[in-house]
Order: structure tokens, then sequence, then C-alpha cells
């Protein structure tokens, strides 16, 4: 079974373009996060919404390929695929490894980080047309504050290094949130942003058609 985990606060929407032809898949749903809890603890509740007597194979996108990393560390997987994510904090660019070890992200209030990222989105995520422009602000309108909060401090004290060796890397050449100038063994996509899930999803889908195979 295939299992899609969205970016921050996203949904199945970011999935819509894939085509996977007739393989079988759900959709990982997000749950509200405790305060103060941990990346580890959240990550075995979402366990709950696995099958675990068949194969696993995780798809995550973004904050999504990091969750799947961690879950891959409980449970038993056959692949883990990661889109637009990293493996491990060494593969910040340097702005946002200054942003981590200053912690300047703690200084931010929840209500500023939703603004912020509705007005540069667009640039950021490599938005090409009007339509995904409208489907990236939607889903930034419809993420929870609490939860972008919680997750972007994961995000920032999160430390990677996943000793797994099923993991396969697909990364834009031109993704804004985490350039490629750090990110090592990834399968490259020529032009691609940060919302290649969405603009560039026939490449993605031959691609991850492939790896399913193997």
């Amino acid at each position: 079974m295939i299992y899609y985990i969205s970016g921050l606060g996203a949904d199945e929407r970011v999935f819509k373009y894939l085509d996977l032809g007739q393989l079988e898949y759900k959709y990982i749903k997000w749950e509200t996060p405790a305060k103060h809890e941990k990346l580890q603890d959240y990550c075995k509740r979402l366990i709950a919404q696995i099958d675990l007597s068949k194969e696993i194979i995780l798809v995550g996108v973004s904050f999504g390929g990091i969750v799947a990393q961690e879950i891959s560390k409980i449970i038993e997987t056959k692949k883990v695929i990661i889109l637009s994510s990293i493996k491990s904090a060494k593969e910040y660019n340097w702005q946002l490894s200054l942003v981590r070890k200053l912690k300047l992200h703690k200084l931010a209030p929840s209500r500023f980080l939703k603004w912020s990222n509705r007005l540069t989105g667009d640039y950021y995520f490599g938005v090409t047309n009007r339509s995904e422009s409208e489907l990236l602000k939607q889903i930034i309108k419809d993420t929870d504050r609490f939860f972008m909060k919680w997750a972007i401090e994961e995000i920032m004290s999160w430390k990677g290094n996943s000793t797994n060796t099923n993991i396969v890397h697909i990364h834009g050449d031109k993704d804004r949130i985490f350039p490629v100038n750090r990110i090592k063994n990834f399968i490259s996509i020529k032009g691609g942003g940060h919302f290649m899930i969405v603009n560039r999803a026939k490449e993605i889908s031959d691609i991850l058609k492939f790896e399913l195979k193997n």
C-alpha cells in the first residue's frame, strides 16, 4: 500500500495531479499535535492510519518527507520516497541553518507566518500560473496556525540522518525553500520548484511509477 503524506498543513489536494495508474494509495491525515509534542511521538500517532499487515511505501512531500522518514524509523517500510524535502539538517541552506541556530523562527507569531507565506508563497514555491497560485493560497489559508507554528519548530529542531537505505529523494533544481546546493543523492527535476508536485506532476508520476516497480 502506498501512503501519501502532504506538506506542512496541506492535504490531499497537492497530490491530485499525480497519476499512478492502478496502484492503490491512501492519504495520511494530519492530526492536531499536543502542546510541546515531539515529532517522534506525533509520528507514532499517525501510524494508527497505516495497515501494518501489508507492505508499506511512504511518499512524503516537504515536511511530509521528514515525517515519512521518522515513521520509517518506527515501522518496517518497503520504500520511502520524499519530494521537495531534506534527509538531514545538513541539507539546509545557510539561511535556514542560521535561522535554526539563532532560533529566529520562535520570534515570529503564527499569524505573521501565515500572512508572510501568503504574500511570498508564489515566489518561494515556484508557482507558474494563476490556478496554482489560488490553490497554494487556499492551502495556506486553510492551515491551522497552531499546527504551522508547531511544525516549523519541529522542522527547525530536526536532525535527520536516517539509516534507512530505501529512501528515494526527488528534488527540483530550482527549489527556493530547500535549494539543491547542499542536497545529496537525489533525482533531479530540471526547472522544478517546491510546488513541482503540482506543476510537474506528469514527470513526477513517471518517476514514481518506475521507482514503485523496483
